[in-house]
């Protein structure tokens, strides 16, 4: 009896192991939350850009915020599940270099270079920015129409 008892047991654990296992792989990305969408400008999809979503709350000890963007091409960015957001709000970023109007030197453009491009987003989207989203758990999907 008490050999079938502990026998039991044993396959009880393992059953309860294999449960919880199963179960932290259900977010194995910390709450982030996947987002994605489109943006137009005067209609047309954005070439070439970038957009951004930077949280609106601070973190705090019992709360963390993530900040994170995507490269938009052809209209279309998306942000993975792994480098998502996690669900609040965010006020959303978005640029794009005119590449026919290059302002600045004849060195290739980067970090130290005084070769900049004109933006194609009005300040109202990205500089002065009033956009704000809010990601909930499960699909973001926020599109964007620019006039």
């Amino acid at each position: 009896m008490i050999g079938r008892s502990v026998g039991r047991g044993v396959r009880l654990l393992i059953v309860a192991g294999i449960l919880s296992l199963a179960g932290g792989c259900e977010d194995d990305a910390g709450g982030r939350q996947a987002v994605s969408g489109t943006v137009t400008l005067k209609g047309k999809p954005v070439e070439m850009g970038m957009i951004e979503f930077l949280p609106l709350a601070a973190a705090s000890a019992d709360r963390t915020y993530t900040k994170s963007g995507a490269v938009i091409e052809q209209g279309n960015y998306d942000i993975p599940k792994p480098k998502g957001l996690v669900p609040g709000m965010y006020k959303v970023t978005i640029s794009a270099p005119d590449k026919h109007q290059k302002v600045g030197g004849d060195e290739l453009p980067g970090p130290t270079s005084s070769r900049t491009s004109k933006d194609l987003i009005p300040p109202e989207f990205n500089l002065k920015s009033k956009l704000e989203v809010e990601v909930k758990k499960g699909p973001n999907t926020f599109d964007f129409a620019i006039p």
